[in-house]
């Protein structure tokens, strides 16, 4: 789930893993080489990584180049690109991926096909000259030999370091063993280095051949593919998010406090609050829609009558003519009318009636309102509905929804242990057969996808949870029905109905939920995401429940400003219609492999258009009946949650921590000149924050710490003159000062360039300017000489 913002062929995308590509080839700091695909391995190695020398493979669909309408790019040469090429001349069940170096060997004499991937090294990332230094060095110091009673073939020579360094680049594997390099399966090397079983080179001239690919190549006599013509550069955008979704500070219940609240807001406080010693206890002062019941004409802010029970109404006011009007727009000016009023309120006795109607006790930690409504008409929320929230630990968002947000990732197929899926649940959801149309019997088979079913993080589910108990004690203890939900753990939420919403929309999309991933994302189907106008490079929606929205959302509670009705259900789609999603969800490549027309075109760096045709999109299949399911995938993993549960970025506490371990990585890996690193950081980072923070600190304003009441300017007392509360910054020399040590220290531990060192020294001389007095700094008499 985690954003990395790539060099091609889009600006960006989310990850997921897949185990059936290659995984990095680190170094060891006893000098041992290898390649890690296996996570447990990766875990067990953590300690005793020196060098990451390859980053491993990273797979980007067809349909991606289709959609940014980006060249193809040379293709790695992968098992399934060469598994095409022996399938013209040997039709096989893919039992060659994991081979030995003499049948590897074998099938290409045999075959006349190219090298078999696993062996084919790195040659284009080396010189001519390091191909016949090498070959040089195996035949003057190499040994050939049976490795002690094992079948397979060994090479060992001494350690020599550019013999070393150049092995390192290919990428080939070997162990450090007393002082000597030691490879095994090294019988395709030493032909591709003109070497027989006898360490001997053959004769031949080699003099005009300046591709180190084409040298092996012909020093082997045998085909020889660039193992890896492509590189991508990535870098991590943000981190994956699996939230809840709060405002600042999170209310309980959209209901106005005002100042009684104090800076919390504190339904508590205000409940206690006095503003003067001739006022109540409890009396608090707020903007509130002033409401009439029809029957008994009884005035109130609520939308049911406190006497009679029935219905209220707005009491809509002319501003200009103040008239009373039974529209929202004035008969007698035109103008648009108002219904809120400021309006004294008995919040204590609000408060208790809202206890005693729900038989609750008065003992939350918090109990949170808003300071003030920003609705066109201020509609207020029950304050039963905050009661409960606050009982659940739940907070409610601007609309009077509960929302959990997560990254978005696409899925087409699952295996039920991956979802935590019982058998029965997946036979009662629906998903009777697996993908080859067995019978679901075993919680490993893979089945497909429904389009507007989803799983979300276990934290989402734990949540979401408490905000079904919310639900079910609204129903029963406000509403007088029966539950709805009876959820006592987030597996009682399996099958039931979900909204997923994108914000910069106001149109929900219905959705089910089937199921809960340890990862902190939300899985869904192509369509549906597509539906909601998202793609899935990084961004991030929210999922509500459908009980929620439909009891609770209301478009009274909505701010009335530009951008107000955004990210709101206003509508609900409650049946994905594939023709009228994204079209970008019509390019996405659904064939169980790519034909070798495919990996040729790579080569010539077509245009996806142009290779489209022998690749099967969904857009083949819009408007057939294969258009919601029967999709393939080209590359199994094992579990689509792999890996750790969040990114480094959202466990480390501070930026210090981040930043340090940031450039501790990039000293990791080859690839990254850390240097580069270093002073993108800087400059990105430390240095725009300096500048931001020095700035707001010349014009930054007070506020007073008992109020919360913001000043332009420093007031000349010390005192605020609404509450005779003290005056403090809103900015302080800390949050300047931040980072210009550690940029400092960076700058002087990485060779950063000297503009950028110079900046730091321009910063640094601006706030000692700022913040050092020189009446109090006391001098030395060489001072003035």
């Amino acid at each position: 789930g985690t954003q990395l913002k790539l060099e091609r062929p889009g600006k960006a995308a989310a990850m997921a893993p897949v185990d059936s590509i290659e995984g990095p080839t680190v170094r060891l700091f006893n000098g041992d080489v290898l390649r890690i695909d296996d996570p447990a391995e990766a875990l067990k190695l953590r300690g005793t990584v020196e060098k990451i020398l390859d980053c491993g493979e990273i797979l980007i669909n067809f349909g991606d180049f289709l959609e940014n309408d980006h060249p193809l790019m040379p293709a790695s040469y992968s098992y399934e690109w060469w598994a095409q090429e022996l399938s013209i001349v040997k039709p096989h069940e893919d039992e060659y991926r994991d081979v030995d170096d003499k049948t590897a060997l074998v099938l290409t004499e045999e075959h006349h096909v190219p090298i078999h991937p696993n062996y084919t090294y790195l040659w284009h990332d080396v010189t001519v000259e390091d191909v016949r230094y090498l070959s040089d060095h195996l035949a003057e110091n190499g040994e050939y030999k049976d490795d002690k009673g094992d079948r397979e073939e060994i090479l060992t020579f001494p350690l020599d370091e550019r013999a070393k360094r150049i092995l390192e680049t290919l990428l080939v594997h070997h162990r450090m063993i007393e002082g000597e390099i030691v490879i095994e399966r090294p019988l395709i090397l030493l032909r591709c280095l003109g070497l027989n079983d006898n360490l001997e080179q053959k004769t031949m001239d080699m003099s005009g051949v300046s591709d180190p690919v084409e040298l092996v190549s012909k020093m082997s006599g045998y085909r020889i593919r660039p193992r890896a013509p492509t590189r991508i550069g990535a870098r991590m955008g943000r981190p994956e998010k699996s939230n809840k979704r709060e405002m600042k500070p999170a209310p309980h219940v959209l209901f106005p406090v005002g100042e009684a609240g104090g800076r919390t807001r504190s339904l508590q406080d205000a409940k206690k609050y006095t503003k003067s010693m001739q006022d109540g206890i409890g009396t608090i002062t707020v903007q509130i829609g002033k409401r009439r019941c029809p029957a008994c004409s009884t005035p109130t802010f609520k939308n049911r009558c406190s006497e009679c029970g029935n219905f209220t109404e707005p009491v809509y006011e002319c501003p200009n003519c103040h008239i009373e009007a039974k529209r929202e727009t004035c008969p007698k000016c035109g103008r648009e009318t108002t219904s809120w009023v400021e309006m004294n309120i008995e919040f204590k006795r609000e408060y208790e009636e809202a206890l005693k109607n729900l038989g609750e006790r008065d003992n939350f930690d918090t109990f949170k309102g808003v300071i003030g409504l920003i609705s066109k008409h201020k509609t207020p929320e029950p304050l039963e509905k905050g009661v409960l929230r606050a009982k659940h630990d739940v907070v409610t968002f601007k609309d009077g929804t509960i929302r959990y947000d997560l990254s978005d990732l696409p899925l087409t197929h699952f295996t039920p242990e991956e979802v935590e899926l019982s058998i029965s649940d997946a036979l009662r959801l629906g998903y009777t057969h697996d993908i080859h149309g067995e019978p679901l019997n075993r919680e490993d088979q893979v089945v497909e996808l429904k389009p507007q079913d989803i799983v979300i993080s276990t934290d989402a589910g734990e949540y979401l949870t408490h905000a079904a108990q919310f639900i079910d004690d609204l129903l029963i203890k406000y509403y007088r029905v029966e539950p709805y939900y009876n959820a006592c753990d987030r597996s009682d939420l399996v099958g039931k109905l979900m909204i997923g919403l994108a914000p910069h929309t106001s149109a929900g999309v219905l959705a089910r939920l089937i199921g809960y991933t340890r990862a902190s994302v939300g899985y869904a189907h192509p369509y549906f995401h597509a539906a909601k106008r998202r793609n899935c490079d990084g961004d991030e929606d929210c999922v509500m429940l459908l009980m929620d929205g439909l009891l609770n959302f209301s478009r009274s509670y909505l701010p009335d400003k530009r951008g107000g009705q955004m990210d709101a259900p206003l509508v609900l789609t409650t049946r994905i219609d594939p023709n009228e999603v994204d079209k970008e969800a019509h390019n996405i490549d659904i064939t169980p492999k790519y034909p070798l027309e495919f990996y040729r075109a790579t080569q010539k760096h077509t245009s996806p258009k142009d290779v489209a045709a022998h690749i099967t999109t969904v857009s083949d299949r819009i408007g057939t009946t294969g258009e919601y399911e029967g999709t393939c995938f080209t590359h199994p993993t094992t579990n689509i949650a792999a890996g750790p549960k969040n990114s480094a970025y959202k466990t480390l506490e501070t930026m210090i921590d981040k930043m340090n371990a940031q450039l501790y990585l990039a000293t990791k890996i080859r690839a990254v000149d850390e240097g580069d690193v270093a002073e993108r950081v800087i400059k990105s980072h430390f240095l725009p924050d300096l500048i931001g923070n020095l700035r707001a600190f010349t014009k930054q304003q007070v506020r007073c710490v008992k109020c919360n009441t913001k000043y332009r300017r420093p007031l000349l007392q010390n005192t605020c003159p609404r509450c005779n509360g003290r005056i403090v910054l809103t900015v302080h020399e800390g949050s300047v000062k931040k980072y210009l040590d550690t940029s400092k220290q960076v700058a002087e531990q990485y060779d950063i360039s000297n503009y950028t060192k110079q900046r730091i020294e321009l910063l640094e001389n601006e706030i000692k300017s700022l913040f050092e007095n020189d009446r109090s700094k006391q001098k030395g008499l060489a001072d003035f000489m």
